[in-house]
């Protein structure tokens, strides 16, 4: 195998499979990319066994051929290479690169040991690509970390006649959003996991993009993203979602209006102190203002006060500083809408451009001051 390329798409293409490779796998192998010629191509992958990922850049192929490398001594080599032409080659059981002045040898394995990727379908739905990403990078980050409740570590896919609804949620925050599709597709509900989901927004595809093909493979329970020089593949999660429409609250008693940008600089202020107090931070809400504010023995206290729109009851409340971030980061409007009951029950945030989306967040039960 003989193949030359620039070092700017390779680089690309091993930062974004590296993010596949399994930090301490229990079969070796695993701690390798594949990178094996396709036609004009090079193809890249990496894989966990439940999520994998193919990358193809352009190259000049002189010779055909295949083989596995270690993932983090490559990549790191690659990055570290100046921004012209490498040369790949295999050399028995090693795995020549060359740039320039600079060139490394590096030891190979078998690319018939490395787990074949699938990405072989029996259906592929075609979504509207920016509508589909900016949907997902609303709700994928209130997916659970917690390995405990495997269902809660991905995004609850329902599609129903011309509607695709997302949904994620950790257990004590929810996040959801409707995307109107133009066609209509088939009744179906599946769990994608968040570690692909995020990849899939990350990733840039070159050129516009209008369209983005999701593939499924119904038996072996697997789902695919098809781009165009990229395939994200992924097991989906088995088990039961949650009922969402059972915790979302149909009454409220009070209603805020505030500026989205200035009440994240305010929570991100209260974060600092209240790092050392379990990440509390308190809000009060009451005449056309949020005072927000956090303490810690150690580190000391903070108060910021902001303008909003208030209608109805006074109310004070008690977050997780990061459950506001994450939301307010990851929403793109200028304001936000926070729906309230009494102090311990679900608050709903809303965006007031997009009906179509919502997030709610328990809570943390404050403590009585003596």
């Amino acid at each position: 195998m003989k193949i030359t390329l620039l070092q700017e798409n390779l680089n690309k293409g091993l930062s974004i499979v590296g993010r596949f490779v399994a930090p301490h796998p229990q079969i070796p192998i695993l701690n390798h990319v594949a990178i094996k010629t396709d036609r004009s191509r090079l193809k890249i992958s990496a894989t966990n066994l439940e999520t994998g990922v193919n990358y193809y850049c352009g190259a000049k192929i002189d010779s055909e051929g295949g083989t596995t490398v270690l993932a983090r001594t490559f990549s790191d080599f690659v990055a570290s290479l100046p921004a012209e032409k490498i040369v790949l080659r295999q050399e028995r059981e090693n795995l020549n690169v060359s740039c320039g002045n600079y060139q490394a040898d590096l030891p190979t394995s078998s690319i018939s040991d490395f787990p074949k990727i699938p990405t072989k379908v029996s259906q592929k739905l075609s979504l509207p690509y920016q509508k589909f990403i900016q949907a997902l990078g609303s709700v994928v980050f209130a997916t659970s970390s917690d390995d405990s409740r495997p269902v809660l570590s991905g995004v609850n896919f329902k599609f129903t006649k011309d509607t695709c609804l997302l949904s994620a949620t950790d257990g004590y925050r929810l996040s959801f959003k409707k995307i109107s599709l133009e066609k209509k597709f088939p009744q179906l509900e599946f769990i994608i996991p968040s570690v692909v989901l995020s990849e899939l927004v990350r990733s840039k595809p070159e050129g516009d993009l209008e369209q983005l093909e999701l593939g499924l493979a119904s038996e072996e329970k697997q789902a695919v993203f098809f781009l165009p020089n990229l395939e994200f593949s992924s097991r989906l999660l088995e088990g039961e979602y949650p009922d969402i429409d059972k915790v979302i609250p149909q009454d409220k008693e009070t209603t805020v209006i505030v500026d989205r940008e200035e009440f994240l600089g305010a929570v991100k202020m209260a974060a600092i102190f209240a790092r050392e107090s379990a990440n509390t931070i308190k809000l009060l809400i009451a005449d056309n203002k949020i005072q927000i504010s956090a303490n810690a023995p150690v580190l000391g206290e903070n108060t910021s006060q902001i303008e909003a729109q208030i209608e109805g009851e006074d109310q004070k409340v008690a977050f997780n500083f990061r459950f506001l971030i994450d939301l307010l980061t990851a929403l793109k409007s200028d304001q936000i809408i926070i729906e309230l009951q009494q102090s311990e029950k679900p608050v709903v945030f809303k965006n007031p451009k997009d009906r179509d989306f919502l997030h709610i967040i328990m809570p943390v039960k404050i403590q009585e001051e003596e």
